[in-house]
């Protein structure tokens, strides 16, 4: 099997973690077996930013926009506390200082502000948005408290609560690079590149050497195939920080896009010299080594995440195509079985087990698997085609014809259906239909035939 997988877009939200969420993968395959798989999403780590008073916050759970509002110019040991990057401290000091009923509505707004940035750094959202609707009610051209509760909107899907919020901070300050890019990423994750485009146009235009801008320029190009624009991004913002670890990674994915597998790899392997410990990125260059048919190099990768992240079904089944594709059809079953585990409605693992079991003679198993798979993915085209492989194998030449009839429908160039109803036209007595499909499959692969006879499969001389 040699699938071609990569993980998508990676846009940079406006959080200063590395997190975890779902999107797409795309495969385009020819071979039976199929790969389509979640994507852990890179979220840029930002470079340090300030809230309420000037405060550096190096590892916040949102990044907080400049509050543009100050205290009084002396201010006690509560006000220090209060704006401290100790969350437990500044909660309770910025309690006192808005208990204590010494203090203006703009500094209370300062405080509620400030309290609710400690509270998102704590993982309570609920509390941190309740004191910036607080901060905003004191002081409604609070443009930080409206990015900051934008910011919070966007960590729970909620983005059109944000966009909201992020036009609100544009308004009151038409010069914030950051709301503007941040708008653009609550665009992008719900699909609005072209609107996301503009965001980031603005933020760059604001800031030209805004690094994250310029990735998540380069991670909406590359969504609507604008990959020589996508890759031009991302080579700017690697100019600019050049340990731009996303970057690298997403420019990866670009050059997957554009099938240059070995800038893909390069890439990828920057990435992992400078964070080692990244499990997507090691899974994203086991599928390259993959496409390169590089297999022992793969099946390490895949191990690579597995071990950081042994949960990682995806890792799973990419180990099982590359066992698979060594002819270890019992290793091979043996990690979609792990994945289907991990992920019992994972599709794409059953469609690969199906063949895996078709090689191996289990030929019952495999076609419960092959069902399972389209019932989760009606109409899939690789389910379909490894179906077919099973019902050949069992000597249900029309069965077989149906299925790669339905691939060919809508792809007449995969190679292996045309093959497969080649041989199955061939067991029905259509001699010449057989030939012009055999041969037709053969000019796209010319090992075709041999691929069929490593499966069991093989035609009349």
């Amino acid at each position: 099997m040699n699938p071609e997988v990569k993980w998508r877009i990676a846009i940079e939200p406006p959080n200063s973690r590395i997190s975890d969420a779902a999107g797409n993968c795309l495969r385009r395959c020819d071979l039976p077996a199929v790969f389509v798989s979640e994507m852990k999403r890179f979220f840029d780590p930002r470079s340090v930013t300030t809230h309420g008073h000037g405060v550096p916050i190096a590892a916040c759970c949102v990044v907080l926009l400049l509050s543009g509002v100050c205290a009084v110019e002396s201010r006690g040991d509560d006000w220090a506390r209060c704006e401290s990057s100790d969350s437990d401290a500044s909660i309770a000091a910025c309690t006192v200082l808005i208990e204590s009923g010494k203090e203006d509505a703009e500094n209370q707004a300062v405080a509620f502000n400030s309290r609710g940035i400690a509270y998102a750094m704590k993982g309570q959202h609920d509390e941190a948005i309740a004191d910036f609707n607080r901060a905003i009610q004191l002081k409604p051209d609070y443009e930080g408290a409206f990015g900051n509760r934008a910011n919070e909107f966007a960590s729970r899907g909620q983005f059109d609560r944000a966009m909201g919020d992020y036009s609100e901070a544009i308004r009151l300050r038409p010069d914030d690079a950051d709301a503007y890019n941040y708008r653009g990423v609550a665009y992008a994750e719900i699909g609005q590149f072209d609107k996301a485009i503009e965001d980031f146009d603005k933020a760059i235009q604001l800031q030209p050497e805004n690094a994250g801008a310029l990735n998540n320029r380069g991670s909406a190009f590359d969504s609507i195939g604008e990959y020589e624009k996508a890759i031009g991004d991302f080579n700017k913002a690697i100019e600019i920080k050049p340990d731009y670890v996303e970057a690298y990674s997403n420019r990866g994915n670009a050059h997957t896009d554009e099938r240059q597998y070995d800038e893909a790899i390069a890439d990828y392997t920057q990435a992992l010299r400078l964070n080692p410990e990244d499990a997507g990125t090691y899974y994203n260059r086991g599928v390259q080594y993959l496409n390169k048919n590089r297999l022992d190099e793969a099946v390490a990768d895949f191990g690579r995440a597995l071990r950081v992240r042994p949960n990682l079904a995806e890792a799973y089944n990419g180990r099982g195509i590359a066992y698979d594709s060594q002819g270890q059809e019992g290793l091979a079953i043996a990690d979609f079985d792990q994945a289907i585990r991990l992920k019992p409605d994972y599709a794409e693992a059953y469609t690969n087990r199906c063949l895996s079991r078709a090689i191996k003679g289990q030929l019952s198993p495999a076609l419960a698997d092959c069902d399972k798979s389209l019932t989760l993915h009606a109409n899939d085209a690789a389910a379909l085609n490894n179906r077919g492989l099973v019902h050949l194998k069992l000597g249900d030449a029309k069965a077989a014809l149906a299925d790669y009839d339905s691939v060919l429908a809508t792809n007449p160039t995969v190679a292996s259906s045309l093959y497969g109803r080649g041989l199955a036209k061939q067991r029905s007595g259509d001699a010449a239909g057989a030939v012009t499909d055999m041969d037709a499959a053969k000019a796209i692969q010319t090992d075709i035939a041999s691929q069929f006879a490593k499966w069991g499969v093989t035609g009349k001389p």
